[in-house]
């Protein structure tokens, strides 16, 4: 008797644990678009990385180069955050810049001086607004409230490099 109830304990305690464990280590799938916007994400960081390193040798203007450093800090901590996120909801994230980057990437290393400044600046411009134009639409689809909240804390960071970057361009034209 005494066997027989040691016995359905250790089996009774068995259930319970297996469940519990399984429900700890288990993460839920990310949907679709949740992890298309991570990779998307992630990868528009890359770029604006690369192409503001591209900068120190290039540029002539110093405000461009103050700039360039500053998007380099900016979209680091983007990008440790997009890897924080990605990494705890199991999205892999691209290694490579896209062929449209590489093919920017191609075209600026060409350039030097005020030629460089001044497509620098259109490129970091048309791409930047394009970002917040992917951010304000992926807020109104997010699925994954952790990316929601972090899409908005994010997207006015976009919106001052667009008008940093408006307000360089246009003062390189004046000077």
């Amino acid at each position: 008797m005494i066997r027989t109830i040691v016995i359905s304990l250790a089996t009774a305690t068995a259930m319970a644990i297996v469940p519990v464990a399984w429900a700890q280590s288990a993460k839920p799938e990310p949907k679709p678009y949740t992890q298309a916007f991570l990779k998307k994400a992630a990868e528009m960081q890359q770029a604006q990385i690369s192409l503001a390193l591209l900068v120190d040798g290039r540029a002539a203007s110093k405000r461009v180069k103050e700039f360039a450093d500053h998007m380099i800090a900016d979209h680091k901590r983007i990008s440790r955050e997009i890897q924080e996120m990605a990494g705890a909801k199991g999205v892999q994230l691209p290694k490579e810049l896209s062929d449209e980057h590489k093919q920017k990437l191609k075209e600026l290393t060409s350039l030097s001086g005020h030629a460089f400044d001044r497509e620098y600046l259109q490129y970091i411009l048309w791409d930047h607004q394009r970002d917040v134009q992917e951010f304000e639409e992926s807020m109104q689809t997010a699925e994954d409230p952790d990316v929601l909240h972090w899409s908005y804390r994010t997207l006015p960071m976009f919106r001052a490099h667009v008008e940093e970057a408006r307000w360089i361009k246009q003062s390189l034209q004046t000077s």
